[in-house]
C-alpha cells in the first residue's frame, strides 16, 4: 500500500463576510444576481456585509511540516468568484485513490481544542476523532478527540475500494455545529481508478456560516428551542423590542407601553418559518411567552445581539459570490456534493438543464441529511439546442434585424480551445447529450459502462450525427461563406430547491460557453436576443421587467413609533428621526432607523430640548448641530443648542450633548454651513432674529452688519462657491415679493448684504431650493433652484407649478433668474431631492392652499436639467405634505417620513415608506470597490470600479439634514473624470470650502446608462 503524508492546520480566517470574502478581491463579490429582497439592484449593502462578518475557522493545507508553504490550489479550477486560499471556506480537499494510506498530521493553530473526524474510510480508534472515545498521548494532554493549542495529532487512514466516493470531514470534539458554523470541514474524495475521465471535478458543500454575535448585548435570548419549547420574557420597561430567529429569517417585535396587556403569546411556525403574531403590544411588566408549535430548532433572540446566518455554498452565499463554474457545453463535471449543515435542515442539490443516473432512474434532484454526501457525473448542456429551434411561433423581429449587442465572434477562427487545437464551432443540427452518471459511496462499484448510453463520451465534446442538416453545414460550402460564428453564454443556476434556502443565498451558476455559426436568416428566425458572453457580472435587467426598464416604485414600510418632523442621515449610513413634543406633548425622544433592516431600531434617542421646528446642520465632523427649537411648556428655551454625537461602534446609538447657547431665541431658524467649518444661524423667533450669529464650535458671536429681518421663517440660504451666502425667498410665513439677495462675510464676525435679482414668480412660500454644482466645467457652474411654493399672494402673481433656476459661472455678477418647465402638478410644501445622476427628485406636498390643505399630491415628478423636462413617477401610499421629510441613502433610494394628513383620526403621519427610483431597474449597478475615506481640498484622488469603462459620471452628494422642506446644507457637487484605467477613475476633490464645506459626504459613480453605484462616505477637508 503507497502512503503519503498530508499537513494540515486548522487556522482562523479574521473578519470573513459569506458575501465579500477578500478585501483584495472584493470586485468579484458583494453581489447578489438573483436581486432577493432588499438587494433589488444586485447589491450587497455594505451594513449587510457587516452582519454576515465572522472569525471563520478552517482546516488549510501545508505541504511541508514545517507549515511554511500553503497548497494553494483551487478548490474548483473553473470557478470565476473563488477567493484566494487564504480566504477560502472550505479550507482543504484531499483526493486520493485505493490503496493508499494517508498520514494526517493536524496542528491546531486555534486557541480551543479539536479534532478531526473522517467518514467513509478505514481507521482505528485513534483516528476517529470523536470526543471523549478517543486515546491519549503517552506523555501530555493531547488527544486524538482534542488537540490541543499548538500541539499536533497524526491520523491515519486507508483509502480501500469500498471507500470509493467523496466523504466529508469535520470538527468532533464539542459544539460540533457551532465549530463547522464557522467553516471548519473539509472533504476527502476517493477517486474511481476505473472511470472514465472527466474535463472538471467540482466540490460542491452545502452548509451554513453564522455571524458573530453577542448573545450578551442582547436584552433577551431563548438558546435553541425545540419543537414543544417555550420561552418566556418579562418587559419591565417602555420601547420597541426588535427580535429574531439566529437560524432562519425570521423576525418580530414587541412594543411596550404604559397601558398595554400584561401577557401576550406567540406561536413559531413551520412552512413558512415565521413568529405568529409577529407584532404585539404589552404593557410595563408583562410577561411574553413563545410556543415552538414548528418542527425546526429556532431562537427568540433580541435584535441587539443580532449577526446574519449565511446559507452558503463552498463558503459563499447568494450568486455573484458563489461558485460561477465556467465551462464548455458538451463537457463532462463529476460533482462532489456535501452537506454540512449540522442542524436539523436538509437540504437538496438540484441542477438545472443537467441529469444523473441515479439506480436505474435519471434525476435532476438529490436531497441530502446532514454529513451526507454522493457523485454524481453531468453534461454541461447546451447554451441553445441543436437542431437550432427555428419553428417557434414568436414575433418576427422587425425588418428581420439582430438586436443590438449580438456581434459575430471577428477572428474566432485562430482561437484555441483549452485542448490546445482549433475552436471547433457546434454544427447546426448537432444533438448535445443529456444524459449522465452517478454513484455514492454507499454504491461503490463502477459507473456503469459507457456503452450502456449512447451519449456516452471520454472527456472531449461530444460529436453526433446530424438529426437535421442545417445551412451552415460543412456540406454546404457555399452557405458557409455566408455563416459568422457567435459566442454564447448561458447561465444554469446550482441550487437548493427549499426555497427559502436559495432565495437566502444557496444557489450558485454552470455558466456554459457554447461557439456556433449561424447564417443571417437563421438569426433573423431566432425568437430571442442571442445570450453572447459577458463579463463576470449580474445579468443586465430590470426589476421590473414587465413594467419596462426605468419603472419606479414605493414600498411601504414599518410604522415609526415617533411623529417625524427632522431627519438627517448620518455618516454611519443610518437616519436619525426626530419632533420634539410638536405641540401635541409627544415624549421628547428620538430614533434611529437602519436602512439595512428597513426598521427603527429599538433604541430610545432621548431629546434635552423640545428640538420641534428647531433648526440642523452637519459640523466637519459629521456631529450633528441643532439650534433653536419650541418654547412649548415651562422649562423650554430656544436659544440653547445641541449637537448629536452618532455612535461609531453602535451606529443604532448616539446622545446629544449641550453647547453654547445663542443670543437669540430662534424658533424656525436656518442654519449654514460656512468654507471653514462654522456655522451661522439666520432668523426664528419669536419675535424674529434679525442678527445673524455665527458658531466656531465652541461659543457663537454676533455677525456685525449681517441684520435682516426675513418676512418669512426658515428662509432659503445657500453658501456659493464664491463664498457670498445666497437667499432664494423659499422659506415659512408670508413672503410675497421676487427680490433675492446674498450675504457677503467681510471678516470673521462681520458682513453685509446686497440685493439681487428679481425672481420670476411672487411669493414662494413653502416652496423649497437647492444647489447643484458642476466643477467639470471651468470655471465651475452652480445652479440655485426653486420649487412650487407659493400660497399667500393674488392667483395672477403666483403659480406652485412654477420653478426658476439661476446660474452662475465663477462669482454672482451678470446672472438672473430664469423661469423653467412646469412641474406637472402644482407643489407647495414640496420636497426637492438632488439624485446621483445630477437630476432632481420632488416628492409630495400638496396642490392647493397651505399647510392643512386636504389636496395632497401623491405622484413624484423628476427634473431633468439637460433636457428642461419632467417626467411623472410612482404615488406615495400616505400623503407627505407639511411636516415631512425626504432623504437620499446611501443605497441611491429615498426615505419618506412624516407629514401631516388633514381630516384624519391622527393628523400626523407615522409611516414611513421607501422609494426606488427608476434607474435602479435599469441593470446592474456600477460598484465602488475601493474609495479614500477622506481627501483633501485640490487633490486629486482614486476611484476603483470594475466598471470604469462604463461610467459616465462621479458625484459628491451631502447627506440631507432638512425639516419643514429646508435644507441649506444639500448640495449636488459633480466631480471630473481626469482619467481611467479598466478598473480605476482618477477624479479631483472640490477647490476650497465654498464648493464643498468641510464635512462628510456621499460619493456616487454613475454609469453611461445612469445607474448610479451604492455611495461610499468620503470626509472633504
Amino acid at each position: 500500500m503507497q502512503t503519503r503524508h498530508i499537513y494540515i492546520k486548522i487556522e482562523e480566517i479574521p473578519n470573513y463576510s459569506p458575501v465579500a470574502p477578500d478585501d483584495a478581491e472584493h470586485h468579484k463579490h458583494r453581489l447578489d444576481c438573483m436581486r432577493n429582497m432588499g438587494h433589488e439592484d444586485a447589491i450587497i449593502p455594505e451594513a449587510e456585509v457587516d452582519r454576515r462578518t465572522l472569525n471563520a475557522l478552517v482546516y488549510r493545507e501545508y505541504l511541508d511540516g514545517a507549515y511554511t508553504i500553503l497548497k494553494d490550489d483551487p478548490l474548483i479550477a473553473a470557478d470565476a468568484n473563488e477567493p484566494r486560499v487564504e480566504r477560502r471556506i472550505p479550507g482543504a480537499v484531499i483526493y486520493t485513490q485505493p490503496g493508499e494510506r494517508l498520514y494526517v498530521h493536524v496542528l491546531n493553530g486555534d486557541i480551543e481544542p479539536h479534532s478531526l473526524h473522517v467518514h467513509g474510510l478505514h481507521y482505528g480508534i485513534d483516528s476517529d476523532g470523536s470526543w471523549p472515545f478517543g486515546v491519549q498521548e503517552y506523555e501530555g494532554p493531547n488527544r486524538s478527540d482534542a488537540i490541543c493549542p499548538s500541539e499536533q495529532w497524526c491520523y491515519i487512514f486507508d483509502a480501500r475500494e469500498d471507500t470509493i466516493g467523496c466523504w466529508p470531514f469535520h470538527d468532533h470534539h464539542m459544539h460540533i455545529e457551532e465549530v463547522v458554523k464557522r467553516g471548519l470541514f473539509g472533504g476527502i474524495i476517493v477517486r474511481d481508478p476505473h472511470c472514465e475521465k472527466v474535463d472538471l471535478e467540482v466540490p460542491i458543500f452545502f452548509h451554513r456560516l453564522t455571524a458573530n454575535v453577542d448573545i450578551a448585548e442582547a436584552a433577551f435570548d431563548s438558546d435553541t428551542l425545540n419543537p414543544g419549547d417555550t420561552f418566556a420574557h418579562v418587559f419591565n420597561e417602555e420601547g420597541t423590542f426588535e427580535y429574531y430567529c439566529r437560524f432562519h429569517p425570521m423576525q418580530g417585535r414587541v412594543r411596550v407601553t404604559a397601558a398595554g396587556p400584561l401577557t401576550a403569546t406567540i406561536n413559531i411556525l413551520d412552512t413558512p418559518a415565521r413568529f405568529e403574531l409577529d407584532d404585539v403590544t404589552v404593557g410595563v411588566g408583562a410577561e411574553v411567552t413563545w410556543n415552538h408549535a414548528g418542527n425546526q430548532p429556532h431562537t427568540v433572540t433580541e435584535r441587539a445581539g443580532a449577526g446574519l446566518e449565511s446559507y452558503a455554498i463552498n463558503g459563499r452565499t447568494f450568486v455573484g459570490n458563489t461558485p460561477t463554474i465556467v465551462a464548455e457545453s458538451g463537457k463532462r463535471i463529476r460533482w462532489y456534493v456535501f452537506n454540512l449543515d449540522m442542524s436539523m435542515v436538509w437540504h437538496n442539490f438540484h441542477l438545472h438543464g443537467q441529469r444523473w443516473r441515479w439506480g436505474t432512474e435519471w434525476v435532476d434532484t438529490r436531497s441530502l441529511g446532514p454529513a451526507e454526501s454522493f457523485v454524481a457525473d453531468t453534461i454541461v448542456p447546451p447554451v441553445i439546442l441543436e437542431p437550432l429551434p427555428l419553428d417557434c411561433c414568436c414575433k418576427p423581429r422587425e425588418n428581420g434585424q439582430n438586436r443590438p449587442g449580438h456581434e459575430p465572434v471577428h477572428g474566432a477562427e485562430e482561437e484555441e480551445n483549452q485542448h490546445g487545437g482549433r475552436a471547433q464551432p457546434a454544427r447546426i443540427g448537432a444533438a448535445h447529450a443529456a444524459g449522465a452518471r452517478a454513484h455514492t459511496h454507499s454504491h461503490p462499484s463502477r459507473l456503469e459502462s459507457e456503452a450502456s448510453d449512447p451519449s456516452s463520451h471520454s472527456g472531449g465534446q461530444h460529436e453526433h450525427s446530424h438529426e437535421h442538416s442545417g445551412e451552415c453545414d460543412s456540406a454546404y460550402p457555399d452557405r458557409r461563406r455566408e455563416c459568422k460564428r457567435y459566442q454564447l453564454q448561458g447561465d444554469f443556476l446550482i441550487h437548493c430547491h427549499v426555497e427559502m434556502h436559495m432565495m437566502e443565498g444557496m444557489a450558485a451558476i454552470l455558466r456554459a460557453t457554447q461557439e456556433v455559426e449561424l447564417s443571417e436568416e437563421e438569426v433573423k428566425r431566432i425568437c430571442y436576443q442571442l445570450p453572447n458572453v459577458r463579463m463576470h457580472e449580474c445579468p443586465e435587467v430590470g426589476h421590473h421587467p414587465c413594467g419596462g426598464d426605468g419603472e419606479d416604485s414605493w414600498e411601504l414600510l414599518d410604522s415609526s413609533p415617533i411623529f417625524t418632523v427632522h431627519g438627517a442621515l448620518l455618516h454611519t449610513g443610518h437616519v436619525l428621526l426626530f419632533s420634539g413634543a410638536a405641540e401635541r406633548n409627544y415624549p421628547l425622544e428620538g430614533r434611529i432607523w437602519d436602512p439595512t433592516t428597513r426598521q427603527i431600531m429599538p433604541g430610545v434617542i432621548t431629546l434635552p430640548e423640545d428640538f420641534f421646528c428647531s433648526g440642523h446642520i452637519f459640523l466637519p465632523d459629521g456631529r450633528l448641530l441643532v439650534v433653536g427649537g419650541d418654547t412649548n411648556g415651562a422649562g423650554h428655551t430656544n436659544n440653547r443648542c445641541f449637537i448629536f454625537t452618532p455612535d461609531t461602534t453602535n451606529p443604532d446609538a448616539g446622545a446629544f450633548s449641550a453647547t453654547a447657547s445663542m443670543a437669540h431665541a430662534r424658533w424656525y431658524p436656518t442654519a449654514v454651513s460656512l468654507s471653514d467649518g462654522r456655522v451661522l444661524a439666520f432668523s426664528g423667533g419669536h419675535p424674529i432674529a434679525a442678527e445673524a450669529e455665527v458658531y466656531d464650535g465652541t461659543s457663537w458671536a454676533p455677525v456685525t452688519g449681517a441684520d435682516r429681518t426675513f418676512e418669512e421663517l426658515y428662509p432659503g440660504l445657500h453658501l456659493l462657491p464664491s463664498g457670498e451666502i445666497f437667499y432664494t425667498r423659499a422659506g415659512w410665513a408670508g413672503a410675497t415679493g421676487t427680490q433675492t439677495a446674498y450675504l457677503t462675510l467681510t471678516g470673521p464676525t462681520s458682513g453685509n448684504w446686497t440685493d439681487y435679482g428679481q425672481e420670476q414668480f411672487y411669493d414662494r412660500q413653502e416652496g423649497m431650493s437647492l444647489l447643484t454644482i458642476d466643477t467639470t466645467a471651468s470655471p465651475e457652474r452652480t445652479r440655485l433652484y426653486i420649487f412650487g411654493g407659493g400660497v399667500s399672494g393674488p392667483a395672477t402673481a403666483r403659480n406652485n407649478a412654477t420653478a426658476e433656476v439661476i446660474e452662475f459661472s465663477g462669482g454672482v455678477g451678470g446672472s438672473s433668474w430664469q423661469r423653467i418647465a412646469d412641474m406637472n402638478v402644482g407643489r407647495t410644501n414640496v420636497n426637492a431631492v438632488a439624485l446621483p445622476t445630477g437630476r432632481i427628485l420632488i416628492i409630495g406636498g400638496h396642490s392647493n392652499g397651505q399647510k392643512w390643505s386636504p389636496t395632497p399630491v401623491l405622484p413624484v415628478e423628476t427634473y431633468n436639467p439637460d433636457t428642461d423636462e419632467w417626467t411623472p413617477g410612482a404615488s406615495l401610499n400616505f400623503p407627505r405634505q407639511y411636516h415631512s421629510v425626504c432623504i437620499l441613502l446611501p443605497d441611491g433610494r429615498i426615505l419618506a417620513a412624516g407629514g401631516v394628513a388633514p381630516g384624519t383620526a391622527d393628523p400626523d403621519q407615522h409611516t414611513l415608506e421607501l422609494y426606488s427610483p427608476g434607474y435602479l431597474s435599469l441593470g446592474a449597478r456600477p460598484v465602488i470597490s475601493t474609495a479614500p475615506p477622506s481627501v483633501t481640498y485640490g487633490t486629486t484622488f482614486s476611484v476603483e470600479t470594475p466598471q470604469a469603462a462604463n461610467i459616465g459620471s462621479v458625484a459628491l452628494i451631502a447627506p440631507i439634514s432638512v425639516t419643514h422642506h429646508t435644507d441649506a446644507g444639500q448640495r449636488y457637487i459633480k466631480l471630473p473624470i481626469n482619467s481611467r484605467t479598466a478598473t480605476t477613475l482618477e477624479t479631483a476633490a472640490p477647490a476650497n470650502g465654498n464648493i464643498a464645506p468641510p464635512g462628510f459626504y456621499m460619493l456616487f459613480v454613475v454609469n453611461n446608462q445612469g445607474v448610479p453605484s451604492e455611495a461610499r462616505f468620503v470626509a472633504i477637508s
